[in-house]
């Protein structure tokens, strides 16, 4: 069935598990603060886990910003990239590519059997190859049909021989829809863009899961420039280019929403990187993530105030670009700063004061009234009775945010992924599933189009085993919400604990690497947590949750769901959220349940 396959698809987050962690503080803390400082002309770096690695096989390793490049030992080109983090490789001349396990096994000598990758095939490549007798470059179009197609784009402004520099831009025969080609290293198509003209909001990239290369248009000046633009819209790349900026531009073929550890290897080469995005809630977190995927070292960000949007918008409000493009500022800054090097986030963040209350549930308002919206970085427990629907509330919850945009990992280990996959999917589809089988392909297809990726875990697990996969999926698959149901499923068991181990000590180690692990990777994590034991008839409060203070103190948002039981003897439900960090709102919200979907949502007020 399609969506136990996804599953089953999204599972292979864990399959590189033991080489994401020596211990936890090392691959977070150490790992992310020191990449952010590494020398881009460094040629050894001890300090990483793959390059001590290389040192040890002796293998010669020139040390870039995200990977290692190496001499191939399929072609013998020097154009073979490995990703420091998760050790997963490509040749960018002979394409060959594969994860740790298949380049150690090429350089250990005392391996005998070698397995040869096969070159990877781009079927969008070869898809767009099939298209291109229906295509012609832009360059190529007479200048009636190029100001058309700007009309279209509602760029009539835009000088048409600034456009003709953009070497993969075509457009069809009808001229009714304009193709960008994604490109690896700048030299082969991986993917393209398809933007309809009637319609420029209509784009689509293929492939849709992850695309590996990039759209790259050099400066406007011949100067070697290092420094480039990076953009999430087609739009704002045209801007850009009509511009004549002596930065290169880059468009990301998946926007904001994810960044591929595939394409990093096409962005290696610049020692400067501008990110200039949208001014939504996704994309206010996303130039954060990625600054950390692409080393917040060489990332600058312009931050989103009214007078600072997006390039598009700043083109047709008339804005001065080069002044916008002036204010870009470091994504990471010393320990110890003075007010005047954080004035501009300080005044972007009061500006859109909105926005930094959190991504807003659709399903869930009076929540948004309460807490103000779902904010990465920060810790949430929920805890319930025994029966309270504590999961099936926490996937709705979940479900609401994957919608709007934001990759979630589920790591489900009192329930199966198939019967959690069956609940979520029940919720998707607002009605049974099991008595309307024939809407189940087209369902389960648009299911499988949100960014929702599931542990293979099941019953009790080590710590350190989870926490590997976590860290893996969040750098992988820019992870911005991690749910962990539940945390006593991961105490009492691993090397580091025995029999006789206080279980409130565990407990507490545990939730002291998850608050440092969402600190460090601006990634919400929402744990679910058992009660203590306490009477049916009591309500229950912070102090009944398991443990010691430590879970409740290290919490920024601390939910509760409670049952109260009517002079009717009916069961009352609703969710109290009996801490808030961010403001200090606290509050209840009705819990209806609807059987038939399989929902607590309520009508938007």
């Amino acid at each position: 069935m399609k969506i136990y396959h996804s599953i089953m698809n999204y599972s292979k987050i864990f399959s590189q598990g033991k080489l994401f962690r020596q211990n936890l503080n090392f691959k977070i803390k150490n790992q992310m603060s020191k990449m952010s400082s590494i020398d881009h002309d460094r040629t050894t770096s001890g300090d990483f886990f793959v390059s001590k690695l290389l040192d040890s096989f002796k293998v010669p390793y020139k040390n870039q910003f995200t990977c290692l490049l190496v001499r191939c030992g399929f072609c013998n080109n020097t154009s073979l990239y490995i990703n420091k983090i998760t050790g997963w490789f490509i040749c960018t001349h002979c394409l060959r590519y594969g994860d740790w396990s298949i380049f150690k096994s090429h350089v250990n000598k005392n391996n005998e059997r070698l397995c040869v990758p096969a070159p990877k095939v781009f079927e969008a490549g070869k898809d767009f190859k099939n298209k291109s007798d229906n295509l012609m470059h832009f360059k190529s179009l007479k200048t009636s049909s190029k100001k058309s197609i700007l009309k279209s784009l509602n760029m009539e402004e835009l000088k048409i021989q600034d456009l003709d520099r953009i070497p993969g831009l075509y457009v069809n025969s009808e001229n009714s829809s304009l193709y960008l080609t994604m490109m690896l290293d700048n030299k082969i198509v991986v993917g393209y863009k398809e933007i309809k003209l009637e319609n420029s909001l209509n784009q689509k990239t293929v492939p849709d899961d992850c695309c590996w290369g990039i759209a790259q248009v050099p400066p406007f000046t011949s100067n070697h420039s290092q420094s480039a633009i990076i953009v999430d819209d087609f739009k704002h790349l045209l801007v850009l280019v009509g511009h004549q900026s002596s930065h290169h531009i880059i468009c990301l073929p998946h926007g904001v929403l994810k960044l591929p550890q595939e394409l990093l290897p096409s962005l290696e080469y610049f020692n400067r990187l501008i990110l200039w995005f949208g001014n939504d809630q996704i994309a206010w977190n996303s130039a954060r993530t990625f600054a950390k995927k692409l080393i917040e070292n060489r990332c600058y960000f312009i931050r989103p105030t009214n007078d600072q949007p997006s390039p598009y918008l700043a083109f047709k409000l008339g804005l001065n670009i080069d002044k916008i493009l002036k204010t870009a500022d470091k994504m990471v800054h010393p320990s110890i700063i003075q007010f005047s090097t954080i004035r501009n986030e300080v005044y972007a963040e009061l500006q859109n004061h909105d926005k930094t209350l959190g991504m807003k549930w659709t399903k869930f308002p009076a929540l948004n009234k309460i807490i103000g919206g779902h904010r990465r970085g920060e810790l949430t427990l929920l805890t319930g009775p025994t029966g309270s629907g504590k999961t099936t509330f926490i996937s709705e919850y979940s479900l609401d945010l994957a919608e709007q945009g934001l990759p979630t990992l589920w790591g489900s280990f009192e329930i199966r992924n198939q019967r959690l996959a069956k609940i979520m999917l029940q919720q998707f589809a607002k009605e049974p599933v099991h008595l309307n089988l024939d809407l189940f392909d087209n369902l389960a297809d648009q299911f499988e189009k949100l960014p929702l990726y599931f542990l293979t875990f099941h019953g009790p697990q080590p710590l350190n085993m989870v926490m590997d996969a976590v860290v893996n999926a969040v750098y992988v698959y820019d992870i911005g919400h991690v749910i962990i149901d539940n945390v006593q499923f991961m105490m009492g068991i691993g090397a580091k604990y025995d029999m006789g181990s206080e279980r409130f000590w565990q407990q507490d180690s545990i939730i002291a690497e998850f608050r440092r692990f969402a600190t460090y990777s601006n990634c919400h994590v929402t744990l679910v947590m058992h009660p203590r034991k306490e009477k049916d008839v009591e309500q229950l409060s912070i102090n009944s949750i398991f443990g010691t203070a430590k879970a409740t103190q290290e919490a920024d948002n601390i939910l509760i769901i409670q049952n109260k039981i009517m002079e009717s003897l009916q069961i009352k439900k609703y969710l109290q959220v009996s801490k808030n960090r961010y403001s200090g709102n606290l509050g209840v919200m009705s819990l209806e349940f609807n059987k038939q979907s399989l929902s607590f949502s309520q009508q938007k007020t």
